[in-house]
């Protein structure tokens, strides 16, 4: 299902065709977006504001259970995007998107396949070789490969304040059992929202 540009700049102005995106780049030369930022000292979610999701204090819902055995629903592209754009705040970050529909899963799913058959976080850091990037990439196309049309993607973001030191990569999911988007952090398969007060979305690509 294609989505319309014309419905999706109801709630983004601003947004655009690829192709005409692409007829703002120089033909002469390519864009190149350098990350020469450190990554942070620990793992930004680890920040006592931050709000992580407690699988313990909310365990999967048998109606949950049950839909994962029927068909899943289909979710349309705009409501995957006002979600995100809802979480992320306004700003000029940039958002890459090329389905005009997402098929539906839950939270619950996603950690249960990335507790008991994903060994991305198992992987060892290596600065430059194997670091944050490259989590979220393998983290991005583990899960894809297993859950056909899932709205799973990788995100770039660093700090809202000075000193702005550092930058990193981790993962973004659009639950649509509770309509909410988290971050996922492929080193430690931690899932949480998006700190606003805290940081700046750079890019997200779905």
């Amino acid at each position: 299902m294609y989505m319309e540009l014309e419905e999706l700049q109801k709630s983004i102005p601003a947004a655009q065709r690829i192709e005409d995106y692409v007829d703002t780049l120089r033909d002469d030369q390519p864009t190149v977006i350098l990350r020469d930022y450190n990554e942070p000292t620990d793992p930004p979610h680890l920040d006592k504001s931050v709000e992580i999701f407690d699988f313990e204090k909310n365990p999967r819902p048998v109606d949950d259970v049950a839909n994962a055995f029927g068909t899943k629903p289909n979710i349309p592209g705009i409501n995957v995007i006002n979600a995100i754009k809802a979480a992320l705040g306004p700003g000029s970050w940039q958002f890459h998107v090329s389905d005009g529909s997402y098929t539906g899963y839950s939270i619950w799913e996603l950690k249960q396949f990335m507790t008991n058959f994903d060994s991305t976080d198992l992987r060892v850091w290596i600065a430059e070789v194997f670091d944050c990037d490259d989590f979220s990439q393998v983290l991005q196309g583990n899960v894809n490969l297993f859950f056909p049309g899932i709205a799973f993607g990788t995100i770039w973001y660093g700090p809202k304040n000075p000193p702005f030191n550092w930058g990193h990569s981790v993962n973004i999911f659009y639950s649509f059992t509770d309509n909410k988007v988290y971050l996922v952090e492929p080193q430690t398969d931690a899932f949480y929202l998006f700190n606003k007060k805290l940081w700046k979305p750079w890019m997200v690509i779905m």
